[in-house]
């Protein structure tokens, strides 16, 4: 019997960390020749899990070696606005207002920066309030959405939306209130239904990606003119309205816009209509210069070929083109690529 493990020596007894799991499973099986149950026993591993571990490391695969990683040393922007944060959170101020307060500022940091930074200080998360306790700024200094009225309105207004007025002249020329009164769209007592339906448009035209953003767009006259309101709805009254829509209606709108559009020229049977999809093709190579493109299967963006599919309806030919030709097939189509 050996003597004694020495102080330390019983980090050795067993492997607790996923990359010392692996090393210690791998020699014991590869080097020391023990069996495989017993290897994969030594460390709390199921065979079949050992034996993909050894596969990966013949195939090459020995990243878990490298060492991770050191994290940042230092957080300038953090210690930079740090006391002032220590002062705002003293008043009683919330991560969000402080975040809002610091914009203001020569330091500005964003909502999660200074969570890290009140977490690291001790300070606990607050319990949530009502609205008329919270300081000014967020949703309730948001003007409420209702009808426009077009006297009130400045003559001159500065808006960083204002592209979106330049979709109106195709919208009337599609009859869109006609469309959405014959798909049979409920309005509310303040909220026509073609303001909803511009209110969701002008969330995709402006590239917003959830209806939970709206708020960045809520509190501009720019995107109200557009849906004919003095203030967007926010994310409740749109997420409340979005399900209120039965699919019956949903195919009603899609063919009064097919309608439209025929009758407007933007679709003939002469053999030159197509269906269009996009499609991010991922790359798992290493040191590529790929830009990132979003991928749906994953949820997220990572290194891909953004592409699209062209199927010419008539001949029934199918085409897949990379980036140069999406951008030609982008201008072509304009407002509805």
């Amino acid at each position: 019997m050996g003597a004694a493990a020495r102080p330390g020596g019983e980090l050795f007894a067993f492997a607790s960390s996923p990359k010392h799991r692996r090393f210690e499973g791998l020699r014991a099986f590869l080097y020391e020749g023990v069996p495989a149950a017993e290897a994969a026993r030594r460390v709390g591993w199921s065979v079949e899990t050992l034996r993909s571990a050894v596969r990966d490391f013949r195939a090459g695969k020995t990243g878990f070696f490298a060492l991770s990683r050191p994290g940042p040393v230092s957080a300038p922007a953090k210690d930079a606005a740090r006391h002032a944060i220590i002062e705002l959170r003293l008043k009683g101020l919330s991560a969000l207002e402080i975040s809002e307060a610091l914009e203001r500022t020569d330091t500005p940091l964003n909502r999660t920066g200074v969570a890290e930074v009140l977490r690291a200080e001790g300070f606990p998360r607050l319990m949530p309030r009502p609205h008329p306790s919270r300081s000014g700024g967020g949703r309730e200094a948001l003007p409420r959405a209702g009808a426009l009225d077009f006297e009130a309105l400045a003559r001159r207004f500065e808006s960083r939306v204002a592209g979106l007025l330049l979709a109106i002249p195709e919208l009337v020329a599609l009859d869109l209130e006609g469309i959405v009164e014959k798909a049979g769209y409920p309005s509310s007592a303040m909220i026509p239904a073609t303001s909803y339906v511009l209110s969701l448009l002008a969330l995709k035209l402006t590239g917003t990606r959830r209806v939970s953003h709206v708020d960045d767009l809520a509190a501009g006259q720019g995107a109200g003119l557009f849906a004919s309101l003095c203030a967007l709805p926010k994310t409740t009254a749109l997420t409340t309205y979005s399900h209120r829509l039965s699919h019956d209606r949903q195919v009603a709108l899609l063919s009064a816009l097919g309608h439209s559009m025929l009758a407007a020229d933007l679709i003939a049977d002469r053999g030159g209509d197509l269906d269009l999809d996009f499609h991010s093709i991922m790359c798992w190579g290493e040191d590529v210069a790929f830009e990132k493109h979003y991928v749906p299967s994953r949820s997220q963006r990572s290194r891909s070929v953004l592409t699209f599919f062209a199927h010419n309806v008539k001949p029934a030919i199918m085409r897949r083109e990379g980036p140069k030709a999406l951008s030609q097939a982008g201008l072509a189509l304009g407002l509805f690529a």
